[in-house]
């Protein structure tokens, strides 16, 4: 939980994170992939929103698209010996076991403290691990979650590459904002159809600049969030709104499946879920920015660079190169616009370049 002296943010953030010039934030060991640092409190209520617009449930799919994410990545990082042993941890000799325990403990550990980084909420063991249990890392809590249904996915995927097997989880609210997060074997009830190849494209340059903190270089405005690393836990405090780091390729990943399995209506659905939520949870707020503070404000969440942006009395028109997230975006940008010319409601078309350009035009009533 080390933390910038000059900036106050946690060195992991500047040691593994890079705030490109053309609004991308990058991993630095691994360019080509990238983070966001969104409001996070928005990705539950995007599933509520489209379950009440759809009159569909969706929670159960959400969980399985995401665990597969997430399974990827623990497969990466977790080391080899510890990997499918879980499930095989009976037909080994006590001492073996024991080993094998502490080094599941180690593992999960150090991926729950990245989660309090990313500000993710604070996860902790359960006691399974004094009680002697014969499968301690089926159980964690989890207080002030960034998503119940991701830290339940989350879960859900560690423990499916621990013990090698399909897994299925459950949740319950324990506390106020406290969830138990329970895996066990089990087939899983739904079978995603085969995930589409992830939609990746070149980066195109930009000239953004940030003012950066000359100890980590990070940006100034992420120093001036407020970071509480332990209860995992980044607050805007002009608006007073929660935020963490995730990958936008999973989350497009979730949007997709969810439309594969229900059709051409999600991405509407997804787009006035975010609109609703925005516009109900930012309506105290006064929105006009002209188009260097919203371009700024994009890219510091490493949502793309901002090219055009043309408003008249109508609405407004613009276009985002190297964009993420790209229907939560245009659900945002209408909900902005709606609150900044005060319109009770519009019309909005868009379009995703294979580019990865993203055009959104909205029109107001």
């Amino acid at each position: 939980m080390e933390r910038c002296s000059g900036c106050g943010v946690p060195l992991l953030i500047g040691r593994t994170h890079r705030w490109e010039k053309n609004g991308v934030i990058s991993l630095k060991d691994s360019p080509q992939n990238r983070m966001v640092f969104f409001e996070c409190e928005v990705i539950d209520e995007i599933f509520r929103g489209i379950e009440k617009l759809i009159g569909v449930p969706i929670e159960h799919i959400v969980m399985e698209s995401r665990s597969r994410e997430t399974r990827r990545y623990v497969e990466r990082v977790y080391p080899p010996e510890i990997k499918g042993m879980g499930g095989k941890i009976d037909d080994l000799p006590d001492g073996e076991k024991e080993r094998l325990k502490e080094a599941i403990r180690t593992a999960t550990q150090a991926i729950i403290d990245i989660g309090l980084v990313y500000g993710y909420g604070y996860r902790t063991l359960g006691d399974e691990w004094e009680r002697g249990h014969p499968y301690p890392w089926r159980v964690t809590t989890i207080r002030e979650p960034y998503s119940v249904l991701f830290a339940a996915a989350d879960s859900l995927g560690s423990g499916e590459v621990v013990e090698g097997r399909e897994m299925w989880v459950r949740y319950e609210e324990v506390a106020k904002d406290t969830y138990r997060i329970e895996t066990f074997p089990g087939e899983h009830p739904l079978e995603l159809k085969e995930r589409l190849k992830r939609k990746r494209y070149p980066f195109k340059p930009g000239d953004i600049e940030f003012e950066r903190c000359p100890e980590c270089g990070v940006p100034r405005d992420i120093g001036s969030r407020e970071w509480d690393p332990e209860r995992g836990v980044i607050l805007d405090p002009a608006g007073g709104r929660r935020m963490a780091f995730f990958g936008p390729l999973g989350v497009d990943a979730v949007f997709d499946d969810l439309q594969a399995e229900l059709g051409e209506a999600i991405p509407d659905a997804v787009i006035e879920a975010v609109r609703m939520y925005i516009r109900d949870a930012w309506s105290g707020e006064e929105w006009w920015r002209d188009a260097e503070a919203f371009r700024r404000m994009i890219a510091l969440r490493g949502l793309g660079n901002l090219v055009r942006f043309r408003g008249d009395r109508g609405g407004l028109s613009l276009t985002i190169e190297n964009s993420a997230i790209p229907l939560p975006m245009v659900g945002a940008v209408q909900a902005l616009v709606e609150m900044a010319y005060r319109a009770e409601n519009s019309t909005v078309e868009w379009d995703l370049a294979v580019d990865g350009d993203l055009t959104v035009e909205v029109r107001v009533r």
